[in-house]
């Protein structure tokens, strides 16, 4: 036994691990939704996925012609700010934290505290997800850690149970700095209390945000959203044909509308379901056959995805159906315009 003034030196680093108890993971269709699903019940309040998805106002567009990202004409079809919006109609103003470099300390004393911890990462940085690509924003919720196996433990979408992510790629995920969507080790650890608003109170404010942030528009990391770009994403899918990545172009179109954690028709599907939630809790909005107009919306986002993908499919650039493109997407642009 060493004692007195050498007793400091006995002093060992003892590894912990912690997972917050009875936490919640309900696999779905969107990052985004799934996670403010899962802390939501976690808290008491086990609303849909839809019904998160339309509460944060998670309609939008984005189109960008950019040689510095692949493919280099992007669209991509979920509005921003999606979370913190939520977060802010359902319980008081919030907004995005910084970690930092020390992305690793500060999310593991969140989880310290029985607060799941939700954070934008890069998908690239997951290996479950196998990809070869960087998709950063990509949105999980943190459960718990373990020092032994320098891992933490996420929830992630259509993933069952909790998924190990090494300490390294946490932290390397949470700062990539890959365009068009560079992340600054965003972070949010909320613990709504008895603080969340009913939802009567809540949805009317969903909708008209939703509707504001797509008829003004909005700028983000990712650039800007709103309604305007769908009509200067018709006019100019014919000069698709000079892309140099013409394929994938089209090839990524297809999969933002249908397959990246959508649910098939641009997110208009999930709004859609979240608008007969909607009707159900406030009768009058029937009156407006909401849910019906974003059905067909939805539907016409399908069609035009399957035109993407057949023009991804052809060996060279179809002008034809480039231009049949362009005008499926201007039905579009007045379709959500009139919305």
């Amino acid at each position: 036994m060493i004692r007195g003034d050498h007793a400091h030196l006995m002093v060992a680093y003892i590894p912990v691990k912690k997972i917050i108890g009875k936490w919640v993971h309900i696999p779905g269709i969107h990052c985004g939704s799934v996670t403010l699903r899962d802390v939501m019940t976690y808290y008491g309040y086990p609303w849909s996925e839809a019904m998160c998805f339309g509460i944060g106002a998670g309609l939008g567009f984005y189109y960008s012609v950019r040689d510095d990202i692949s493919p280099t004409r992007m669209i991509f079809v979920r509005g921003p700010g999606m979370e913190p919006a939520f977060f802010s109609l359902a319980v008081g103003p919030v907004s995005w934290k910084h970690a930092d470099e020390d992305a690793l300390g500060t999310i593991k004393a969140v989880v310290d505290r029985d607060i799941p911890a939700i954070i934008q990462t890069d998908i690239y940085y997951l290996d479950y997800y196998k990809s070869s690509t960087h998709f950063p924003g990509h949105i999980v919720s943190v459960w718990g850690y373990d020092d032994e196996s320098r891992e933490m433990l996420v929830a992630d979408a259509h993933f069952e149970g909790l998924q190990k992510v090494p300490y390294a790629e946490f932290v390397e995920g949470m700062g990539s700095s890959s365009l068009p969507n560079p992340l600054d080790y965003n972070y949010m650890d909320i613990n709504p209390g008895g603080k969340v608003r009913p939802v009567t109170e809540i949805v009317p404010e969903a909708l008209r945000l939703n509707a504001v942030k797509m008829l003004e528009g909005r700028t983000s990391a990712r650039g800007e959203s709103g309604v305007s770009l769908i009509r200067a994403w018709s006019e100019d899918l014919p000069s698709w044909t000079d892309a140099p990545d013409w394929k994938w172009c089209a090839r990524f179109g297809y999969q933002v509308i249908e397959k990246r954690g959508v649910g098939g028709g641009g997110f208009r599907w999930i709004y859609r379901d979240f608008l007969k939630e909607a009707e159900e809790i406030i009768p009058e909005l029937r009156d407006l056959n909401l849910s019906i107009r974003m059905n067909h919306i939805g539907n016409r986002w399908h069609e035009i995805a399957i035109l993407l993908k057949e023009i991804s499919e052809k060996e060279h650039p179809d002008r034809d159906l480039l231009r049949s493109a362009s005008e499926k997407a201007e039905v579009l642009w007045e379709l959500e315009r009139d919305f």
